[in-house]
């Protein structure tokens, strides 16, 4: 069957998937399928955990990370991270010292080593899958980390302003970190550009203290 570049695309007039395809439809919806388990699996309200595997351990960025996931499981929050080192690490260290539950969602890449310590822990194949999975939590902590931390939030934040996503709380913490990022968002993006509107900057929390989060999430 011949499409034609002005002619509709009805995908419903393929006869056939390739094998490959349908294997691969196939993995896809098993990832899915496990990581909704693994989610429903955890306390009704969740939070997942964002930033860096190269954050050193015992670092200000992971002590931050790993006290504020400590108290949100005292407080019976499930915690989602990424199931590698650095803050991943962090975040799941905390919920285990707060007596709390947590889900690993681990990504096979050679740069990021698994570091788990999580009631459950799935491998993910596909990256596309396991930040679904990531963005199902009742609110967001964005801690100090690389590009993928970067790729993450702009994501989140692209999906809220479409409308494709509910808006939750969304936390940055360690203010000296996210203070220039959060700059050009302000005077480049919103003020001088004007690529971006003004509720962009109402789309998060710039946090520097467990205490902070806390009163956001329980007294806003």
């Amino acid at each position: 069957m011949e499409i034609t570049q002005n002619e509709p695309k009805n995908f419903n007039n393929f006869e056939t998937l390739n094998e490959w395809q349908l294997l691969l439809l196939d993995e896809i919806h098993e990832e899915y399928v496990k990581g909704m388990l693994a989610l429903n699996s955890l306390p009704r309200q969740t939070i997942t955990f964002y930033g860096g595997g190269k954050i050193a351990e015992g670092s200000k960025s992971y002590l931050q990370t790993l006290e504020l996931a400590r108290e949100l499981a005292k407080k019976g929050w499930g915690i989602v991270s990424g199931g590698g080192p650095g803050i991943m690490s962090a975040s799941l260290e905390g919920a285990k010292l707060g007596g709390g539950e947590a889900v690993a969602f681990r990504i096979a890449i050679a740069q990021e080593p698994s570091v788990v310590d999580s009631n459950v822990n799935i491998l993910f194949k596909h990256f596309s899958v396991r930040k679904y999975m990531l963005r199902q939590s009742d609110a967001f902590v964005y801690a100090p980390g690389g590009i993928g931390t970067l790729d993450e939030l702009m994501e989140n934040l692209t999906l809220i302003i479409t409308g494709k996503h509910s808006r939750k709380p969304i936390f940055l913490l360690d203010k000296d970190f996210w203070q220039g990022y959060i700059e050009w968002f302000e005077e480049i993006l919103v003020e001088d550009r004007k690529t971006a509107s003004e509720e962009l900057l109402k789309l998060f929390y710039i946090v520097d203290n467990t205490q902070e989060v806390m009163d956001i999430l329980y007294n806003s």
